[in-house]
């Protein structure tokens, strides 16, 4: 199993409205940068991914879900009025996809940017590459997260 965090801005998306969808699942479209893209790919059904809000106060981990369906085309790249239209991209050759996700537990307690600054995961692609919007984590990162939500009460 694998672990992902995945950054949505909470006036865009948030772990509230995701709750709040049938099931508590969406597909995780409109991602358009080709390293998040591999990583929306390469996400297999039944790995962790945490939801990460950025551009937020405070920036945070901020709940748990489950990758429940392997990414699929992401349809809004043909819609030319939808916000994540990409003109270049077709049915035959689509360049972007999306996984389907269900939200597992909003944490009582994130793990706050600042708190996961102060630990190893200062030295992982969620710090290194801070515009990279799907964050692989790897096996250590993600026990590291276990380790931190049980000390904050998450779990």
């Amino acid at each position: 199993m694998n672990g992902w965090i995945l950054k949505s801005e909470p006036d865009a998306f948030s772990i509230d409205d995701l709750f709040a969808k049938p099931d508590r699942t969406t597909w995780w479209d409109g991602v358009r940068n080709y390293t998040a893209r591999n990583n929306l790919v390469a996400m297999k059904k039944g790995d962790r991914a945490f939801f990460y809000h950025s551009n937020a106060k405070p920036i945070a981990i901020v709940g748990e879900m489950q990758v429940v369906a392997e990414a699929q085309v992401d349809q809004t790249q043909f819609d030319p009025d939808a916000e994540y239209f990409d003109a270049k991209s077709t049915p035959e050759k689509p360049r972007w996809f999306a996984p389907k996700l269900k939200g597992i537990k909003k944490f009582e307690f994130p793990l706050t940017r600042e708190l996961l600054s102060e630990t190893a995961i200062k030295n992982s692609r969620l710090f290194r590459e801070s515009r990279l919007s799907v964050v692989d984590l790897t096996p250590a990162e993600l026990k590291l997260i276990d380790k931190l939500l049980k000390q904050a009460g998450n779990t």
